[in-house]
């Protein structure tokens, strides 16, 4: 009965939200009094991922693509190292044994709910939503460990004796979902797509930017056809030269769009990968895509039989049906967090994962342009009173540039506290800003309330007079960061890890030369800390660099970082060891049902 109460309010609610829908449209500019939607990231975006989380991107958090605190020096790593699945105490199992009682999934297939990913190919993957759905159809050279380190996948090890020039000894028995072999030859081809221009891969500059493949950026910039860095040595040896020497290149490899490509064309809503799950028919963009266990995968492809990713324009709407018996896995609403906890009790995740949430400033546009300004907006907000308010303290306000489980992050950055006397003054005397302060944001992730105590706080001491917001869902609302013209004001973006380092939360949001750079923000001495970084002979003696890195940023502050993340998952009685990883993903391939 109480089911069937809840399967009524589902519908009800979905009404609602299509009749206010049918009133106004999702991306005009609203006041700072309408209740407007939110989504997530990420990874990258939040990536992504942003991440853009990116990467872009945690999808009830914010942020694009990977994880935590523990130095992994990559540079030897063998196939000596474990796997990402292996047990950890950084991953958070809630086991429920009793499936007597129904739930969202038909036979032995999981239901997991997400937001419209922007893509599910791996030549362009870039927020959290997409990662979820790639990392099952898809396996990379490496994977990453649950200790942060670059764990084989089909690349069985790998050596280097300068950072610089890498081999990587691949496995003979993987093939694609097609039958056909996985080669050296399939990397290059990968690498060759996602560098092509004319394939517009938002994520090509992993390639460039980031992991500095030979010929990488010159493929991207229409000078040449073909990576020069990767070569084929032989069917399983794969030879990858940098620009320049990178301790973290086993790390990054793990990133979708370094992914093998099959020869022939693809259908992006229908892609041909290697990995554990392959698609069964096309991706319904705005219902669901629905992947199957590919009995032919080289490794264990998993428990159950199919998963259901069904996709949702809420994640208010999603922890609905899960309350409802009609969705397995799914997102927590924050103002939900504290009466989930209670109703699902063991069946409740919470886990600090590698993100972030921050406002975005356009450092190009005046008065965005003056770093006084944007410091002021960043001191004027109480982060903390906003996590106890609204995130019932289940996130930590974020005092850096990287979180805490990132390796080589450091925290304390003077001008992320709140102090709004210091903040009035700089602002006064930098002139303030005339007329309306437009904030842009993602729909559907939870983000309107937040967003809106930020507005607030800047009225009340700043001396702010209006704020206009606008929302979007998270597809086109990447769409916009992404375009030439970019936003107004700030903006709210996440990232999620791609890889787990402080580095890539610094590389790729603000690198002058990085395709997630939204901010436009560029600063010399900013490249070239991170110059000596990539010059380290390990991670661990490059963190000086990073520090350096983010002093700059705090100095400069081109965006106002606002809180570390933390995940809340739920999952019905249908289901059990659902485990949710610092990464930022479930592991549904190890979901039980029934």
């Amino acid at each position: 009965m109480k089911a069937q109460l809840l399967r009524f309010l589902v519908a009800l609610f979905a009404l609602s939200l299509f009749v206010a829908a049918c009133g106004d449209s999702s991306d005009s500019s609203q006041s700072s009094d309408d209740d407007t939607s939110a989504s997530d990231d990420g990874g990258g975006d939040d990536d992504g991922s942003s991440d853009d989380d990116s990467s872009d991107d945690d999808s009830s958090d914010d942020d694009s693509s990977d994880d935590d605190s523990s130095d992994g020096d990559s540079s030897d790593d063998s196939s000596d190292d474990d796997s990402s699945d292996d047990d950890s105490s950084d991953d958070t199992s809630a086991d429920d044994g009793d499936g007597d009682d129904g739930g969202g999934s038909d036979g032995n297939e999981v239901s997991y709910g997400i937001v419209e990913p922007s893509w599910i190919d791996s030549f362009n993957v870039q927020d959290s939503e997409g990662f979820e759905v790639a990392r099952l159809l898809y396996d990379g050279l490496t994977a990453l460990a649950p200790d942060l380190s670059a764990a084989p996948a089909v690349a069985e090890s790998w050596e280097t004796e300068d950072n610089q020039v890498w081999t990587f000894n691949l496995r003979d028995d993987v093939t694609f979902h097609d039958g056909t072999p996985v080669t050296a030859e399939s990397f290059i081809r990968a690498f060759n797509f996602a560098a092509n221009p004319d394939n517009l891969s938002d994520v090509a500059y992993q390639g460039s930017a980031i992991a500095g493949i030979e010929g990488w950026a010159e493929v991207e910039g229409g000078e040449a056809t073909e990576v020069s860095g990767a070569v084929a040595i032989d069917d399983t040896t794969l030879e990858i030269t940098l620009a320049t020497p990178y301790p973290l290149l086993p790390k990054a490899m793990a990133h979708p769009v370094f992914s093998p490509r099959p020869e022939g064309d693809v259908d992006p809503d229908a892609p041909i990968g290697n990995g554990p799950y392959m698609m069964d028919g096309v991706w319904e963009h705005d219902t669901q895509i629905r992947v199957v266990r590919n009995d032919s995968y080289y490794g264990d492809a998993g428990g159950p039989d199919a998963i259901l990713f069904r996709i949702f324009d809420s994640i208010d709407t999603m922890y609905l049906e899960v309350q409802a018996g009609g969705l397995d896995v799914g997102d927590v609403p924050p103002e939900q967090i504290e009466s989930a906890a209670s109703e699902f009790g063991d069946r409740f995740i919470q886990l600090d994962i590698g993100s972030y949430n921050y406002l975005g400033f356009p450092t190009q546009i005046e008065p965005f342009d003056n770093p006084d300004i944007r410091r002021a907006l960043s001191l004027a907000i109480d982060r903390q009173g906003i996590v106890d308010a609204i995130f019932a303290g289940t996130r930590a306000p974020a005092n850096g540039f990287a979180p805490p489980l990132a390796p080589g992050a450091v925290g304390e950055c003077a001008n992320t506290e709140f102090d709004p006397d210091l903040a009035k003054e700089l602002y006064d005397a930098a002139g303030g800003i005339d007329g309306p302060i437009t904030v842009f944001f993602n729909s559907g992730g939870g983000h309107e309330e937040w967003i809106e105590a930020v507005a607030n706080f800047w009225k009340q001491n700043l001396g702010v007079e209006e704020v206009e917001f606008v929302g979007q869902e998270f597809s086109p609302y990447l769409d916009v960061l992404q375009s030439e013209e970019g936003v107004t004001g700030p903006y709210r973006l996440g990232w999620l890890w791609d890889l787990p380092s402080a580095e890539n939360f610094l590389s790729p949001l603000f690198l002058s030369t990085s395709g997630d750079n939204f901010s436009l923000y560029e600063s010399a001495d900013f490249d070239a800390a991170i110059d000596d970084f990539r010059a380290a002979e390990d991670e661990e003696a490059g963190f000086p660099a990073l520090a350096d890195a983010q002093n700059v940023l705090c100095e400069d502050m081109p965006v106002a970082p606002m809180f570390f993340g933390t995940a809340q998952k739920v999952f019905g009685e249908n289901v059990s060891n659902v485990n949710y990883t610092v990464f930022g993903y479930t592991e549904l391939e190890s979901v039980e049902v029934g």
